[in-house]
């Protein structure tokens, strides 16, 4: 191991130890110089890092962040809620908290109820739990052991970082079958984005994306119905999966892709069902609703559709445009699956990173940890553009340098200019763009 990796060993794990444990949300400047350096440092030794380096290293700087507390989301007390409801034999689909800290005899007088139940958002509060059944079991199993938070806190962060070794590996063998260099992996296994929003925040985008990377490797090795369990199990861990799967289980006999379809959904059924109950789906849709309906946030086309409705109507009109989102999912993800054109395994692999990156677009909520999902798909594909973001939308963290959450928008226009411009460039190619500037500019 050479001197400059020795350095960027030392310095990062000192980064990391500043960012988990020192400073707090709120102080803003520090923290984006501590990621931004964080992820300079990545680049400048990304081309001179052997893979067994890259798990060494990766290994070390998420065990840097474990006994610290989440320093950027406070979802982790919803988490940890959910999970020792469970324990309680109570459906976390049937009540919000504030429902059942007032309603159920005993619950609220629970020390780590009320504890919970103080320091978790009013969003969180209020609403029934948006988290599907896989992500439940996985609350519940790091809250079984102990009724205590900080245990909690460190049983969900051993699973996450189990989660994100077994990405790597996985992730290095989809490479690998794929013909592109293993050592790309390391675009997610030591990204800053990662590390900090799974291993520091508690995010489960990993272990979602654990079950989704293992189906796509079975559909690599021509086990498709085998892979159809893992695709399920990821939806039933976070559901932005559901919008791409249709791309990998599509066959060329229209009967058979009826029979996987079935099947696939079937799964489904049973995952979410059961343990949600059809009494209380309402409750979990009406929940998913609000993320297409009344939150906003770090938005990029619907910011703009937004600001031409103030302009025209006089006033924010979220409630009149939330359908848009899932309806122009819709018709793209159809136009792409029914597109018969190249069906080799790359191109699927592109038009679902394509796919998710619209949707992303157009979505009204986009946090920093969402994007973790295209950044490991991104990885199967010729794009890189997606590297990029994952640097630029930790700027949406300055809007909350105050108690009150106020965007950037200079900063929001400065992340989406960089990364469309980037895509551009790598959609298009270098050549298509050299030669439309000189039909156009004289170039």
């Amino acid at each position: 191991m050479g001197l400059n990796k020795i350095l960027y060993f030392f310095l990062l794990l000192l980064i990391y130890f500043f960012s988990g444990y020192i400073f707090e949300r709120h102080e803003t400047e520090i923290i984006f110089f501590l990621f931004f350096s964080c992820f300079a440092l990545t680049f400048l030794v990304s081309k001179k890092i052997s893979l067994s380096e890259i798990l060494f290293f990766g290994i070390s700087f998420r065990l840097v962040l474990f006994f610290a507390y989440p320093w950027l989301s406070d979802d982790f007390y919803r988490f940890i809620w959910d999970g020792l409801v469970i324990g309680e034999n109570i459906n976390p689909y049937e009540y919000t908290p504030s429902e059942l800290i007032n309603k159920v005899e005993g619950l609220g007088t629970k020390k780590i109820f009320g504890e919970l139940y103080g320091k978790m958002s009013t969003l969180n509060s209020l609403n029934y739990s948006p988290y599907p059944p896989i992500n439940q079991f996985l609350f519940f199993l790091s809250t079984s052991f102990k009724k205590d938070i900080f245990f909690s806190l460190i049983s969900m962060r051993s699973l996450i970082i189990v989660s994100d070794i077994l990405n790597f590996f996985i992730g290095c063998r989809i490479l690998k079958k794929l013909k592109f260099k293993e050592e790309k992996i390391l675009w997610y296994f030591l990204n800053p984005l990662v590390i900090i929003e799974l291993t520091g925040n508690l995010h489960f985008e990993g272990f979602m994306l654990t079950f989704f990377g293992f189906g796509i490797l079975l559909f690599l090795e021509n086990k498709k119905l085998f892979a159809l369990f893992p695709l399920a199990l990821s939806v039933g861990t976070k559901l932005i999966t559901i919008i791409i799967i249709p791309f990998l289980i599509k066959k060329k006999k229209i009967g058979e892709n009826l029979k996987i379809m079935i099947l696939f959904f079937g799964l489904l059924f049973f995952i979410f069902f059961l343990p949600i109950g059809i009494n209380n789906l309402p409750n979990f849709y009406n929940t998913i609703k609000l993320w297409f309906s009344n939150l906003e946030f770090n938005g990029s086309i619907y910011y703009a559709i937004r600001h031409l409705g103030y302009k025209i109507k006089g006033y924010n009109i979220i409630n009149s445009v939330g359908f848009i989102t899932p309806l122009l999912t819709t018709i793209i993800m159809l136009s792409l699956l029914f597109n018969k054109n190249n069906q080799k395994i790359k191109t699927i692999l592109e038009k679902m990173f394509l796919l998710l990156f619209i949707f992303y677009l157009i979505s009204m909520v986009i946090h920093p940890w969402y994007i973790i999902t295209i950044l490991y798909l991104g990885l199967f594909t010729k794009y890189n553009f997606q590297i990029i973001w994952s640097a630029l939308i930790f700027l949406t963290y300055s809007a909350y340098q105050s108690s009150k959450v106020e965007e950037n928008f200079y900063l929001i226009g400065l992340e989406y200019i960089v990364v469309f411009g980037f895509f551009i460039y790598e959609f298009l190619g270098q050549e298509k763009i050299k030669t439309f500037l000189k039909k156009k500019f004289l170039f």
